[in-house]
């Protein structure tokens, strides 16, 4: 795996923002977890990660590259999304 960096990540859809400058960095073997309500920008950040959307403005690095204007089938990662109702035994802290 590679780190997975967003530096100011926002999309929008005409004039809904969808994601609203989000920075993070995942590092090389850690586990992250995306919660949030329903319409928070989860899914859309994984999708601008995966190369399914494209972001508005910010950066996206897999690695130390700059993906941004890469292919998804170049981008070698895939999206999972989970729901949680499928861990009922489990907590989110």
């Amino acid at each position: 795996m590679a780190n997975v960096i967003l530096k100011n990540l926002t999309k929008k859809f005409k004039e809904v923002i969808a994601v609203d400058n989000v920075s993070i960095e995942i590092k090389d073997k850690e586990f992250a977890v995306l919660v949030g309500p329903s319409g928070c920008g989860k899914t859309t950040t994984l999708r601008a990660i995966a190369g399914l959307e494209e972001a508005t403005s910010g950066e996206i690095y897999i690695g130390d590259k700059l993906v941004n204007d890469v292919q998804p089938k170049d981008r070698d990662i895939a999206m999972v999304f989970q729901n949680y109702a499928l861990y009922p035994h489990m907590d989110v802290y």
